[in-house]
């Protein structure tokens, strides 16, 4: 009975390190009370499809600051840096847009207590250009109605909810977004009198959190190892007492 009990409280003290480490791998970034789904180093990669004309194929957000923003209102900021595919070098730059460069340029910024939550401007023309820009929404919890207000608050537009998607009316052009549970975006589509224009499509999430998650379980393994062994040299111990 005693070995029992020892190797079920190894056990238990492993599973509960694995499930801590598993929650710190997946919280994203929290100030107060606000948080969105991403934390510094995260990156997202997109398909672009633009039926109209020719332009870059794939396009990578990366997440590069997050931080406390000091105005009026304290918020919340997330910065980015958008870069493009060049396919003949298979290497991304950093993406200008109506001369803006974005790198490092402020994405959003947000105050869940303040009920304050803004894109900045320049997140406004990569929409438009069928390119994202209202990449993520904050996750506590995810509710899209956020981006209704930002843009009945901030903007000439108009926008309609249905379940985890937006669309944004500007002029004769509908920006559809779909985001997942975690509230990061999916897809974009550009629409215009019900006709596809272009599409952006998420293929894939990552960044620094995936190697440090690598890092945890090979610790992880360690740990496990070591607490088998500790058991059973305990018991042949006691074995040959």
């Amino acid at each position: 009975m005693k070995r029992k009990n020892l190797l079920f409280y190894n056990v238990s003290i492993l599973l509960f390190v694995f499930s801590s480490g598993i929650t710190s791998v997946f919280a994203g970034f929290r100030i107060g009370d606000s948080s969105v789904p991403v934390d510094e180093g995260d990156f997202l990669e997109y398909d672009f499809d633009d039926n109209v004309a020719s332009g870059p194929s794939r396009f990578k957000v990366e997440f590069v600051r997050l931080y406390q923003h000091y105005d009026v209102i304290n918020s919340l900021g997330v910065n980015i840096t958008v870069s493009e595919l060049i396919s003949s070098s298979n290497t991304y730059d950093v993406l200008i847009v109506d001369y803006i460069e974005y790198q490092n340029q402020t994405c959003l910024l947000y105050n869940k207590t303040n009920q304050f939550f803004r894109y900045e401007q320049c997140m406004n023309n990569l929409l438009m250009e069928g390119y994202g820009g209202y990449y993520i929404i904050p996750n506590d919890p995810v509710d899209l109605y956020i981006v209704k207000g930002f843009i009945e608050n901030y903007t000439i537009w108009s926008a309609n909810v249905i379940n985890d998607t937006i669309t944004i009316y500007i002029a004769n052009i509908q920006a559809v977004l779909t985001y997942n549970q975690q509230g990061i975006l999916i897809k974009e589509e550009i629409k215009s009198n019900d006709v596809t224009i272009s599409t952006l499509s998420l293929i894939e999430t990552g960044g620094t959190d995936d190697s440090n998650f690598v890092l945890f379980v090979s610790i992880t393994v360690i740990i496990a190892i070591i607490a088998v062994l500790i058991s059973i040299g305990i018991i042949l111990y006691k074995k040959s007492r």
